[in-house]
């Protein structure tokens, strides 16, 4: 029987898949923040069109759980954790730098000094940290939003699966798949008994803990990386077969299509997990192996973070400068310019820091011998391919 296993050692270890997944995950969240930068539109959850809400961010933890798992198996604690602080923390740093001493001067109501010595402007540094600021002081006060970077939620919940993951490593989990699974399991019960009983203190600290961890959009996030460590460490379990990848495709699209609002009864979220994460991570990670088509452009390097980082802010831009307020006519007009700064992130700052990571980073490593080797001979026999 054919795995996913079997299919990425075949590979090398590597797969263009993941690196065409990344980009079109990244390219539907621009797409889908489009509702809400434009018209301040709250998506609801419930319905095929609700879907992509909660699936989009869901499938990115997800690839990051199958994805880190092997770094984690492979590397020491604090070279695995600094393998992640390089990762992220640089591109991200720059971001919120360039939003906070450009493009928050640029778009402020506020004369310059006034917005300089404002403490919000200063606040919005903590961003950095995981600490999460939405707004900078008179920045996009006329567009239906002034959140400058709506997509920044995510952060402290990936440092939060960094932690996870840092206690599977101390807690031997990595080598006992099953409870990886039952502790999806659990937290997806947890939230069905917490939003169908009583919290307690809804305002209490460790209510509100709860209620994000176990019974909000939050819980889809821990759900889809638990699942994401599992399909790695099962990896030679897991069967690689198209009738299941387009049953479980069928799921998710079924599943999708009930409006999950109306039943009352449920906890939403928690009921989601259950019926769509476990088809949505075996799907995206059997695509992931899956050697599939890249466009040359997205092969000179992996544009999917800065496309996400730079994506909200500039589609915030875009809509204080130009009167468009069509969300797919402002998803068209924002895309080459975010992608534009997505190439440049890589070029000049994530690029970089792999020469700093490729001593911890199997993907690293290969990704730097593959652009030495692209003017030789060596990139027409298909080495280019492995970026």
């Amino acid at each position: 029987m054919q795995t996913v296993g079997s299919v990425l050692d075949r590979r090398g270890g590597l797969a263009p898949g993941f690196d065409l997944l990344r980009i079109v995950l990244a390219v539907s969240v621009v797409i889908w923040h489009g509702r809400a930068i434009v018209n301040n539109e709250i998506t609801r959850v419930g319905g095929f069109f609700e879907l992509g809400s909660y699936s989009i961010i869901a499938a990115f933890f997800g690839l990051s759980g199958f994805l880190i798992t092997g770094s984690a198996l492979r590397l020491r604690l604090r070279d695995f954790l600094l393998n992640r602080a390089l990762r992220i923390i640089p591109a991200l740093a720059v971001e919120i730098v360039l939003s906070a001493v450009v493009l928050g001067p640029l778009f402020s109501d506020l004369p310059l000094l006034r917005y300089a010595t404002d403490p919000q402007a200063y606040r919005y540094f903590a961003n950095i940290l995981g600490l999460i600021v939405y707004t900078l002081p008179g920045v996009f006060a006329h567009n239906p939003t002034d959140v400058v970077n709506g997509s920044l939620w995510t952060i402290p919940h990936e440092i939060a699966c960094y932690a996870l993951m840092s206690a599977c490593v101390l807690t031997g989990l990595l080598r006992r798949p099953a409870l990886v699974l039952g502790a999806a399991g659990a937290v997806i019960l947890l939230g069905f008994i917490l939003g169908l009983g009583a919290i307690g203190d809804p305002v209490s600290v460790p209510a509100r803990l709860a209620d994000k961890l176990f019974v909000d959009k939050a819980s889809r996030l821990y759900v889809a990386f638990l699942l994401g460590i599992a399909a790695y460490l099962y990896r030679y379990r897991l069967p690689y077969d198209w009738r299941l990848i387009g049953l479980a495709a069928v799921i998710v699209f079924v599943a999708g299509a009930f409006d999950l609002t109306a039943v009352t009864a449920v906890p939403v979220f928690p009921f989601m997990n259950l019926m769509i994460l476990p088809a949505l991570i075996y799907l995206i990670v059997c695509l992931g192996v899956t050697n599939l088509w890249v466009p040359t452009l997205l092969r000179r390097g992996d544009y999917s973070y800065g496309i996400y980082l730079y994506g909200w802010p500039l589609q915030q831009a875009l809509v204080a400068l130009v009167p468009v307020r069509d969300t797919t006519q402002q998803v068209l007009l924002a895309l080459p310019c975010i992608i534009l700064f997505a190439m440049v992130s890589w070029h000049m700052i994530e690029r970089p820091i792999l020469s700093l990571r490729r001593r911890f980073s199997f993907v690293a490593s290969h990704r730097l011998k593959a652009e030495l080797a692209q003017p030789t001979a060596a990139t027409a026999t298909g080495l280019g391919r492995m970026r």
